[in-house]
């Protein structure tokens, strides 16, 4: 059975839908208003492909060419701390080098401009950082 993200017309259309938050739950004005509701953002940007509990399985998931990460075990995966700087440079995607494939899109800039004008790209990329270090999985000891 072939998979439908194998088309590759179908992928940037799933990309750029959920880029314009078309397959996001939420609208972009549910935000709170000084844009710091991590768990709103995460249901608006990130949710279509991470999915709402962070296993990397939301509906938009299967037209993806890589799955995408499991976000609840960063942790994990770096030794039990959650690495808070490389997840937002992860996120801003901005500092990114113009060469070589991006697997994610850049949500710098989409998180600029959804703020109209009330708190901080950093303060939605630090809000979301917090909300996924929440969703980490506890490793028993």
């Amino acid at each position: 059975m072939t998979r439908l993200g194998t088309h590759s017309t179908l992928r940037p259309f799933v990309l750029m839908m959920i880029a314009a938050g078309v397959l996001s739950a939420h609208p972009l004005s549910a935000q709170t208003q000084d844009g710091t509701d991590g768990a709103q953002l995460f249901r608006n940007h990130c949710a279509s492909c991470h999915g709402a509990n962070g296993h990397g399985d939301g509906p938009a998931a299967f037209s993806l060419r890589k799955p995408p990460a499991d976000l609840t075990k960063f942790a994990h995966a770096n030794g039990g701390v959650f690495p808070v700087d490389r997840l937002k440079r992860i996120i801003d995607g901005r500092g990114v080098p113009s060469h070589g494939d991006r697997d994610m899109p850049v949500w710098g800039v989409t998180l600029r401009n959804a703020g109209n004008g009330d708190g901080s790209v950093e303060a939605r990329i630090e809000a979301l950082v917090r909300y996924i270090q929440a969703l980490q999985e506890r490793v028993a000891q």
